[in-house]
């Protein structure tokens, strides 16, 4: 899934979940150094995302984009806490076909490697860097 594409999909299930309150592209929230995000309202708090894409294999930005699905991802396990718990948890019950797994940053078993933020990954090869800010 192609950033803008996936930005567009964060903001709509955010904006249906009765958790969050207002959602936005980042963009819209003020933000103008990161391209693509998510701008939301958690428990009272603003929590912003920047997404970072890595492109499938053999992707190319000016043809269409092709989507590859699969079978809905069992993404059941244990979730991170605040925001990037949230986002997992809205990205896991969304039932999309094309999102293969997740992995949450904080929850890694390496100290030095935990930080705030998820990467999705798709049936394509592409992957979503979802950072915290």
């Amino acid at each position: 899934m192609r950033p803008m594409r996936f930005e567009e999909f964060a903001v709509e299930l955010a904006t249906k979940d009765p958790v969050a309150g207002k959602a936005t592209k980042i963009k819209e929230s003020g933000e103008s150094k990161y391209p693509y995000g998510l701008s939301v309202a958690l428990n009272g708090r603003e929590a912003r995302f920047q997404f970072i894409a890595q492109s499938a294999d053999g992707d190319r930005f000016d043809q269409p984009e092709r989507p590859v699905e699969g079978d809905v991802a069992n993404l059941e396990g244990p979730r991170a806490d605040g925001p990037e718990g949230w986002l997992a948890g809205l990205l896991a019950s969304s039932g999309s076909r094309e999102i293969e797994s997740i992995e949450q940053w904080s929850l890694r078993e390496d100290p030095k490697d935990r930080r705030n933020g998820l990467t999705v990954f798709f049936y394509s090869g592409a992957k979503i860097y979802a950072r915290a800010l």
